[in-house]
């Protein structure tokens, strides 16, 4: 009763961090939810040890030693940059705290392991301001927080199956401003109206996950996470600007949280030894659009709808993590990750930005007896990208074109993660 009473002591935290804190990615994906995570690339959907297994691979819940309470939280810099004829706009939505919970439990007497875990697979947050880049982007938010209850049935000591179903909660911000007047340089609209959506959301999903020990030293791992769309079907609208203010609704056409799927090969080279290449697939392209359909007409001018084209594409990811036992209590870790962009050219604008990009990945490990602590650092260095497109023109609302950026468009981006796990087994 005392492990139940302190898993659910630290998921009712748990709820209260996601709730107040923003999360976030380079597209809206965070594939790292622990330390070891972080540190080996997220390489670890056969050789997950841990109660994180919930999240990586729940058919590994049978390989976790002992029943575990697993406590994560990660601090990410997000450095984001948009030029354009020699103007620059930064994103001043740096500073990020990302939490996430892990539990385990092995039935006793059976070959099932029940596990439990919160966690933020979905995030972003970006925020610009008033500058040239208002009428692509002011301040962009996703938030979401999955809480996923998972089992695993391992019969036999060559494979285990598993799967969880998740609760997922998700809140949302788009503003943006619309040019109603355009007008010559250096003033470039006459008249503007600034649109801010917010809503929030339940969803449903799961993952399931299979693991193969076709060898003593040698495990293969398979996992695949449902698509989830949040609808967000009673948005809050407000518009303020040149013309007035006014309050409606919105309904905004569902947001796909995409199914991903995972396959990794674990190989225990010596005992101390060991290391994991994982490949993974997301599918990105039913992410067609952004489009929100007013109650009415705002001012009785404006369009009773409007859509962000985004049409994304599927992308491939591979990752590569190894760890080292230096002692029987540190363990020393490492990774690459090499991730592909979802977002064409022709729709890349400062709400989400990304590009093609690689992670350099190290951290380590320290037992204690019934504690373990874990530490990540993750570097994510984006490839700079230079486009020519309307996005940040504003065209995309019929009627309202808005020709203020002109030329070529240049995004950089840059992350740091750092992240702390913190693990107890009873």
């Amino acid at each position: 009763m005392g492990a139940k009473k302190t898993l659910g002591t630290a998921l009712f935290f748990l709820l209260i961090l996601s709730g107040g804190r923003h999360v976030f990615a380079g597209g809206f994906y965070i594939p790292h939810q622990t330390a070891r995570g972080v540190a080996l690339s997220n390489a670890l959907t056969a050789g997950v040890t841990d109660a994180s297994a919930v999240y990586y691979n729940p058919a590994a819940l049978s390989e976790v030693d002992g029943n575990q309470v697993l406590v994560t939280g990660t601090y990410v810099e997000l450095i984001n940059s948009v030029e354009n004829g020699g103007r620059k706009a930064d994103d001043k939505h740096e500073d990020n705290f990302l939490p996430s919970l892990f539990g385990n439990y092995h039935i006793p007497g059976t070959d099932f392991t029940l596990g439990i875990g919160g966690y933020a697979p979905f995030g972003l947050a970006t925020s610009y301001g008033g500058g040239f880049t208002r009428f692509a982007a002011r301040e962009t938010q996703l938030k979401t927080l999955y809480i996923t209850p998972a089992v695993a049935w391992h019969p036999s000591k060559y494979f285990s199956i598993g799967g969880g179903i998740s609760f997922v909660h998700g809140s949302a911000i788009l503003s943006r401003s619309f040019c109603l007047v355009p007008a010559p340089p250096p003033a470039g609209c006459g008249a503007e109206e600034k649109v801010r959506i917010t809503d929030q959301t339940n969803a449903y999903s799961y993952n399931v996950g299979i693991l193969v020990k076709p060898a003593k030293t040698v495990k293969i791992g398979f996992s695949y996470r449902g698509r989830a769309d949040l609808h967000f079907d009673d948005a809050d609208t407000k518009f303020n600007g040149d013309i007035g203010t006014t309050k409606i609704k919105a309904n905004v056409r569902p947001i796909p949280l995409p199914a991903i799927i995972n396959l990794g090969v674990f190989w225990q080279m010596t005992p101390s030894w060991g290391a994991e290449i994982v490949y993974e697939y997301q599918h990105w392209s039913e992410f067609k659009d952004i489009r929100a359909t007013f109650s009415s007409a705002p001012f009785g001018i404006f369009p009773r709808s409007f859509a962000l084209n985004e049409s994304w594409k599927n992308s491939n990811t591979v990752r590569l993590g190894s760890f080292y036992r230096l002692t029987k209590n540190i363990e020393l870790r490492g990774g690459i990750g090499l991730e592909e962009s979802p977002i064409p050219d022709r729709t890349l604008n400062p709400a989400i930005p990304g590009a093609n990009l690689l992670t350099l990945n190290g951290g380590l490990g320290y037992k204690w007896e019934k504690f373990f602590v874990d530490l990540g650092y993750q570097a994510v260095f984006y490839k700079t990208r230079q486009v020519s497109n309307s996005e940040l023109e504003g065209g995309t609302a019929p009627g309202f074109p808005f020709a203020g950026a002109p030329g070529k468009d240049k995004y950089k981006t840059f992350n740091n993660f750092v992240s702390v796990s913190l693990g107890y087994s009873f």
